[in-house]
């Protein structure tokens, strides 16, 4: 039986790997950032191993985004938590296009022509939405 800790640890490392592929980067490269191999870097994503608050802070700074992103989707405590063995999981039920999306949205650096993706995404999901 899984602690809660252990849970927790996995739920970030699932949230990091999402973040680390979204920005077409490999382990190796976050290591970098930690000064830790990318086998290292794996064991944190598979929450083999506990990251520090200090190196959550580094990643979600060298990644552009919040320290409370990792812990996004985490249910709030209850009593006997870690007893009743709960599992946090990354709920990330998304098209598989979703990904690929995100990475081409995340290389437009024009203002203008990101608005007009936006758009354009707005209008066929609408669309769709009339349809169904």
């Amino acid at each position: 039986m899984r602690t809660e800790a252990e849970a927790i640890n996995r739920h970030i490392g699932d949230r990091l790997r999402i973040l680390r592929k979204k920005r077409d980067l490999s382990q190796a490269d976050l290591g970098a950032v930690l000064g830790v191999s990318f086998q290292q870097m794996g064991n944190y994503e598979k929450g083999k191993d506990r990251l520090s608050a200090g190196a959550l802070f580094m990643l979600a700074r060298f990644l552009g985004t919040s320290p409370a992103t990792f812990f996004e989707g985490l249910a709030p405590s209850s009593p006997g938590m870690a007893e009743d063995g709960v599992d946090y999981e990354a709920k990330v039920e998304r098209p598989p296009q979703s990904d690929k999306l995100d990475a081409a949205f995340g290389r437009i650096r024009s203002q203008r022509d990101r608005a007009l993706a936006v758009a354009l995404v707005e209008t066929i999901a609408r669309r769709d939405e009339g349809a169904a």
